[in-house]
C-alpha cells in the first residue's frame, strides 16, 4: 500500500478557520458498524451508525478545544484529522511555557466535561425520576440484584435494547466520560502525557521532560496492549491505540530533540551552499550528460533570474522516455506542478523554518530576501553540520 493511499483524507469543511479532514479508513469503520448491525434491521444499523457519528462529533469538539486554547496563546492549527482511533489536531507548535501547554492539554477533556453535563441535562428530561433512581442504583450496586419495580426494569431494558433518543443520550454521556478518563492517562503524546511533560518542564529541560514523558507513555502503551491481549478480546482497537501512542510519542520526542538542537540557529548556518543548478529551458539530453558527473540525486531548477521553480530528481530523468518523436523536451517538463515546493529564507530562524516545511521532504531550497537561490537545507545532515561547526569554532 502506497504512502499516498495511507495519507489520503477527505476535506469535511472549514470551521472556526481550521480545515477538518476525515481519513479514508474512517469510512471503512462506518461501513463495518452499519453492515455488522444490519442483521438486526435497518433501524438498528442506522442507530448504531448515528451513535458512531455522535462519538466522532464529540471527538471533533475535543480537538477544537485544543485548537481554540492554542489560538488564545497565539498558536495556529494547521488542520484537524479524524481517524478510526480518534482525532489529531496539528498545532503549528506547542507552547513552550509549561502552564500554557497544560491549559492547551486540558482544553480537550474540558470540552468533554461540558458535553457530559449538556447531554445529562437532556437525558433527565427524557426519563422518569424512578428510572433515574434505578439507573443510579444499578450503577452503584450492579451485582446486588436490587429491588426495582418491574416497570422501571422494563423501561431500562428497553432503553438499552432498542433505538431511542434517551439511549442515544446515555451513550453520549458514557462516551464523553470515557474520553475524559482515557485522554488523561499519562501516555505521551495524549493529553495526560502532555500535562505530565508540562509539569516536568517546570523543573528540568524541555528535552528531558519530553523524554521522561515519552518513556511513561511507552509503558502505558505496553500495558494497554498487554491487558487487551490477556483479556482475550478479539477487538484490535486497543492494540492499535497502544501502537499509535508509542509511535507518535517517539516521533514527537525526536522532533523535540531536533528543535532544541537548532534553537537559536539560522537556516544559513545549517544549509549547504551550492551553485549547482539547472535552468528550466535546459534540454533533457544535456541534463542527462551533466548528471553523469554529479553525485546528488536531485537538482534545483531555476528560471532566468536565478529564482528556484522546483526540483528535478534523477529518478524522474531515468524514467523519462527518450524518443525521437518526443523532440527536445526541456527540464521544465519533468517538474511536478501538482507538488508545490516551499523555500526557506537564509536568515530565517531554523526552528521556525522546520515548523513550516514538510519533514517527509528531506531537501529544501534556501533563498535570500529577493528569492535568489543560495543553497540546500538537507534535513539528514543538518544536525551533524551544526555540531561540526561548533567543534571547529571551539578548536579555532
Amino acid at each position: 500500500m502506497s504512502n499516498r493511499l495511507l495519507a489520503h483524507r477527505f476535506n469535511a469543511g472549514k470551521y472556526l478557520g481550521i480545515d477538518l479532514f476525515v481519513h479514508w479508513t474512517f469510512l471503512l469503520l462506518a461501513a463495518y458498524v452499519f453492515f455488522s448491525s444490519l442483521g438486526e434491521g435497518v433501524l438498528v444499523a442506522s442507530f448504531m451508525l448515528a451513535q458512531l457519528l455522535g462519538v466522532f462529533f464529540c471527538v471533533t469538539l475535543h480537538e477544537y478545544g485544543h485548537a481554540m486554547a492554542a489560538r488564545y496563546f497565539g498558536i495556529g492549527t494547521a488542520d484537524i484529522t479524524l481517524l478510526p482511533i480518534g482525532g489529531v489536531a496539528r498545532l503549528h507548535r506547542m507552547p513552550r511555557i509549561p502552564w500554557q501547554e497544560m491549559v492547551v492539554a486540558f482544553a480537550g477533556p474540558a470540552v468533554n466535561v461540558v458535553l457530559v453535563f449538556g447531554f445529562a441535562l437532556l437525558f433527565v428530561t427524557q426519563v422518569s425520576d424512578e428510572m433515574l433512581i434505578g439507573l443510579r442504583d444499578l450503577a452503584t450496586n450492579p451485582q446486588e440484584g436490587l429491588e426495582i419495580s418491574q416497570d422501571v426494569a422494563t423501561a431500562i431494558d428497553t432503553m438499552f435494547r432498542f433505538p431511542s433518543f434517551a439511549g442515544y443520550l446515555f451513550t453520549m454521556i458514557v462516551v464523553n466520560v470515557m474520553l475524559v478518563i482515557f485522554n488523561l492517562i499519562p501516555a505521551f503524546p495524549m493529553d495526560g502525557g502532555r500535562v505530565l511533560r508540562s509539569l516536568l518542564a517546570m523543573f528540568t529541560t524541555y528535552t528531558q521532560a519530553t523524554r521522561f514523558a515519552f518513556l511513561v507513555g511507552v509503558f502505558c502503551a505496553a500495558l494497554m496492549i498487554l491487558v487487551a491481549a490477556q483479556g482475550g478480546s478479539s477487538n484490535p482497537i486497543p492494540v492499535f491505540i497502544g501502537l499509535f501512542v508509542a509511535f507518535a510519542g517517539y516521533s514527537e520526542y525526536k522532533q523535540v530533540e531536533v528543535n532544541e538542537a537548532v534553537r537559536g540557529r539560522t537556516v544559513g548556518e545549517a544549509m549547504i551552499p551550492t551553485t549547482v543548478v539547472v535552468e528550466q529551458d535546459l534540454d533533457l539530453r544535456d541534463l542527462a550528460l551533466k548528471w553523469t558527473t554529479l553525485a546528488t540525486r536531485s537538482l534545483p531548477v531555476v528560471n532566468g533570474f536565478g529564482k528556484p521553480i522546483g526540483l528535478v530528481r534523477l529518478s524522474d530523468l531515468r524514467n523519462h522516455q527518450f524518443t525521437k518523436e518526443a523532440g527536445h523536451p526541456s527540464v521544465s517538463t519533468l517538474l511536478d506542478v501538482n507538488s508545490p515546493f516551499k523555500t526557506v529564507l537564509l536568515d530565517e530562524p531554523l526552528d521556525q523554518a522546520l515548523l513550516k516545511i514538510d519533514r517527509r521532504v528531506r531537501q529544501h531550497l534556501v533563498v535570500d530576501e529577493c528569492g535568489i537561490f543560495l543553497g540546500v537545507l538537507d534535513l539528514d545532515t543538518m544536525i551533524d553540520r551544526l555540531r561540526l561547526s561548533e567543534i571547529v569554532a571551539e578548536q579555532g
